[in-house]
């Protein structure tokens, strides 16, 4: 893949369709030569996102849909997660996780596998914003 190329999609707001955007930001890794550990990275902190939006994304209807856009990037992989926020709190994103409570652990995972991690929040929309820099390849 080259610079400035961007895949986008966009799937209904269901459990079910995290594994689909999970194997498409592979994908997209894999022709970027990605290594594996980065690939597994990259999943797990796409599917952490989508998942978020999935359980915390307000408006719980059938009709609603996450748009996912990853953009290739000549040092990395930059994806982002948007979804419906419309009347939902801003979440806390914890500097250590309260590893005595059930979840939570999501936006930390995030942050600690992505080299850099935006959260843009406002009255309607969340959009988490990721970027994953493409290790430099031995000579």
């Amino acid at each position: 893949m080259r610079q400035g190329q961007v895949v986008e999609l966009e799937v209904p707001s269901a459990p079910e369709y995290v594994s689909i955007v999970r194997q498409a930001v592979e994908g997209i890794a894999r022709r970027m030569e990605f290594d594996e550990v980065q690939i597994d990275d990259l999943k797990l902190a796409v599917g952490e996102a989508c998942t978020n939006a999935v359980r915390h994304g307000c408006a719980k209807d059938e009709l609603q849909h996450i748009a996912i856009r990853c953009s290739v990037m000549s040092d990395g992989l930059a994806v982002e997660i948007r979804n419906n926020i419309t009347e939902c709190e801003e979440p806390h994103v914890p500097t250590q996780p309260d590893v005595t409570r059930e979840g939570g652990f999501g936006l930390y995972l995030i942050r600690k596998l992505m080299d850099e991690v935006d959260i843009v929040w406002d009255h309607e929309t969340a959009v988490v914003k990721m970027l994953k820099r493409l290790k430099a390849k031995a000579a």
